[in-house]
């Protein structure tokens, strides 16, 4: 498949996961956050695909992959993506690079298969939700359950940066079905019992003006990260890897180049 810039996709099935692998060099595994969908990354992807192999993949229910049907939790995330890796990648390491709900997964990831994952770049994400969390994703949730329609603008106006809005309404969210099971899989996530066994290089990166995962939350996954990086951008929103890409980039590859040499040594 190519890609509207170029970019030549080499898809595949793990399971009944739809992936997409590019690129040549050391192993990147991209995870989406919520709306679980490879197109997500479709910012940096490129970029990244110019010095590594990097796979992305649509999560159950989303995108090109379908629903079980089944109640998720980050565990039954995780598993899927670390069959997607294998796919992608056979029995090679990897860096995976989780966003939000991705990042809750990377977690999991890294601390359950620390003999695969060599790296996690950990954005915009968190240890466990918060009030602040809970109270905003139950309103979700009310809102999906009373009036669906209304919330693909209410994601529009959290997620993006008021200074730099951009509505993405008229793309095609998600089955609501589908996002209330995911909103309970990542509320019900909790990385206390996970953050002493990683283990791999980490890098945490957060948003100042992020109205979903506040910056405090990313700051406290660091404080529980001994020896993790932390780079907080001052404004992007939450879904700051599109809206300040190259911010982003920069981030990433500037450390995955120091994790890259360090493996070389």
């Amino acid at each position: 498949m190519t890609a509207a810039d170029g970019m030549v996709w080499r898809e595949g099935i793990a399971g009944a996961l739809s992936y997409r692998v590019a690129g040549t060099g050391s192993n990147l595994l991209l995870v989406a956050g919520l709306n679980g969908q490879a197109r997500f990354w479709d910012a940096v992807a490129p970029d990244l695909a110019r010095s590594a192999t990097v796979a992305a993949f649509d999560q159950r229910g989303c995108g090109a992959t379908p629903d079980d049907g089944a109640e998720w939790s980050i565990e039954t995330l995780a598993r899927d993506a670390a069959d997607v890796a294998e796919a992608a990648f056979g029995s090679a390491p990897y860096t995976v690079i989780g966003h939000s709900t991705g990042g809750a997964i990377a977690q999991c990831m890294a601390a359950t298969w620390p003999d695969r994952v060599a790296g996690a770049v950990l954005s915009g994400t968190w240890i466990r939700a918060d009030a602040y969390m809970h109270a905003l994703f139950d309103l979700r949730v009310a809102l999906l359950e009373r009036a669906p329609d209304l919330d693909p603008a209410l994601s529009d106006l959290l997620r993006n940066p008021p200074d730099d809005f951009r509505s993405d309404a008229a793309k095609v969210a998600l089955d609501p079905g589908i996002t209330i099971r995911r909103i309970r899989a990542l509320l019900g996530h909790d990385g206390t019992r996970w953050l002493d066994r990683i283990a791999c290089p980490t890098v945490v990166i957060g948003a100042e003006d992020d109205r979903i995962v506040p910056p405090r939350l990313v700051a406290d996954l660091h404080a529980a990260l001994p020896g993790s990086g932390l780079e907080l951008l001052p404004a992007g929103g939450h879904f700051f890897p599109q809206t300040q890409s190259a911010a982003f980039l920069r981030c990433v590859t500037a450390w995955h180049a120091t994790l890259t040499d360090a493996t070389a040594r």
